[in-house]
């Protein structure tokens, strides 16, 4: 069966640019900045992501359009046109991975963006004076303990993204990433010029964008290299979990991606976007904290309850809460549509089943994990694992582990095994040839860099978790 392939680059662009821009951009990066010192953390992100980011995407996209295959069969594929045979277990392993990401990560997702969806039609209820229920922490207490309110909004968001992905690759993800993309940037730029217009906003910025050394580790004292070593773990880990490198999603789209385009050019379009929403993310949030006099430091409730409650307060906040929660929800649909296409290339490909009943089993996965994820929350259910409830749990395990895995488990291989198949690939679509210094960079980073830090990460990820 003839493989499907993006209609055109900017599809491309657009559809991996919305599987990377998600939760991880809008809802967690504000608040990551705010704990770790704004600018401090603005400033090693940037090196992060251009220095380590690009380049483990570029060779991830690379080594899906390589294969042009599901995850599975990639591996001895690349292998092959790196004129080396590998075990088949290579990709089976890679497969069984993805596929547990794919299925497990999405239940968590689908909580966080059920409540996004729950606080968007709320918005726009009360902007219209339908609803005379304002969006505070009351609301969102009695939500996250409500199963049936949760599992209602889960399943809408559940369904819709069924719906997109069973229309395929062109109709379906392309077609509503170029409707969704534009859309989210409109708000976007509307809502961080909106909330610059501020007083007081300034101190917000100042935070956001001067480092603060002390932050880093420099101190009277001289330089404490456990502040500085720990703050960069953060730095990286949001990296990584932002770029989407850890679920098998930019495989796939890879292996959707013809020849003849310049994956050099797009991925770099793609992580300039991805960069970009963070930025603006920051200059949303971060200054309307600082005009309110709130904590930059909220964490993750920053967006559900002191964010309302700062809207609240403003002219027009009733309509700046409707643009901010549509925002954070396409961002997030858009992600969770990626991980679904993942898990369906793979079951689709592998037991040529129908596109369409892979879907309905895909989701109905979904369906059922989130379902137990939420019954964790209930007052008369109590499921743990430890001290973590089974939401907690299940980020902890994708979030700090097998998605850190499946990345170091790719990275060695093209590393170690295809790199020249990778670079080749990579190349296709250029009209001059790579720089010697670029390939050097990107071998070296395949193969020592990035590998040392991961596992700095998982060592890191481990002592965290048995001190708590």
């Amino acid at each position: 069966m003839k493989r499907a392939l993006w209609h055109g680059q900017l599809g491309f662009i657009f559809a991996t640019a919305g599987s990377a821009i998600g939760l991880g951009n809008v809802w967690r990066f504000p608040y990551m900045a705010g704990q770790n010192g704004g600018g401090t953390f603005l400033v090693l992100y940037l090196l992060c992501v251009f220095g380590l980011g690009y380049f483990l995407l570029l060779s991830k996209l690379a080594f899906g359009r390589c294969a042009h295959s599901n995850i599975i069969d990639g591996f001895s594929i690349v292998a092959s046109k790196n004129k080396k045979t590998v075990s088949p277990w290579w990709g089976k392993i890679a497969g069984a991975l993805s596929l547990f990401n794919t299925l497990l990560v999405p239940g968590v997702y689908v909580v966080v963006i059920g409540w996004t969806l729950f606080y968007l039609v709320h918005a726009l209820l009360y902007l219209f004076h339908l609803s005379d229920t304002p969006l505070n922490k009351n609301l969102f207490e009695n939500l996250t303990t409500s199963f049936g309110e949760q599992f209602f909004w889960g399943i809408l968001c559940i369904m819709a993204t069924m719906g997109i992905i069973m229309r395929g690759i062109r109709n379906g993800i392309e077609r509503i990433s170029l409707l969704l993309m534009p859309i989210l940037f409109v708000l976007l730029i509307f809502m961080a010029v909106r909330m610059l217009m501020m007083p007081e906003a300034y101190k917000g910025i100042a935070f956001f964008l001067k480092p603060d050394f002390a932050a880093m580790g420099f101190t009277s004292d001289g330089f404490q290299f456990k502040t500085f070593a720990s703050l960069l773990l953060q730095v990286i880990g949001q990296a990584i979990y932002s770029l989407s490198l850890g679920l098998g999603v930019l495989f796939v789209y890879g292996s959707y991606l013809s020849d003849k385009e310049n994956l050099l050019k797009s991925t770099a379009w793609i992580a300039s976007l991805d960069t970009l929403v963070a930025l603006l993310s920051g200059f949303i949030v971060l200054p309307a904290v600082f005009a309110f006099h709130l904590p930059p430091e909220s964490g993750p409730t920053l967006s559900f309850i002191t964010l309302p409650m700062v809207f609240e307060q403003m002219r027009g906040g009733a309509f700046l809460t409707v643009i901010f929660f549509a925002l954070l929800f396409i961002a997030a649909i858009t992600s969770l549509i990626s991980m679904y296409e993942a898990a369906v290339s793979i079951i689709s490909e592998k037991t040529h089943i129908n596109r369409t009943r892979v879907v309905w089993i895909v989701g109905s996965m979904n369906t059922l994990i989130t379902g137990i994820i939420l019954l964790s929350f209930s007052k008369t259910v109590s499921w743990k694992i430890g001290s973590m409830d089974l939401f907690s749990f299940a980020d902890v395990l994708t979030g700090s582990f097998t998605m850190g895995f499946l990345v170091l488990y790719t990275t060695l291989f093209m590393g170690w095994v295809v790199s020249t198949a990778v670079i080749q690939n990579i190349q296709n679509g250029m009209l001059k040839p790579l720089p010697k210094f670029f390939k050097r960079y990107l071998r070296f980073t395949l193969r020592l860099i990035a590998p040392l830090i991961l596992i700095i990460l998982f060592m890191t990820a481990f002592v965290d978790l048995f001190n708590n």
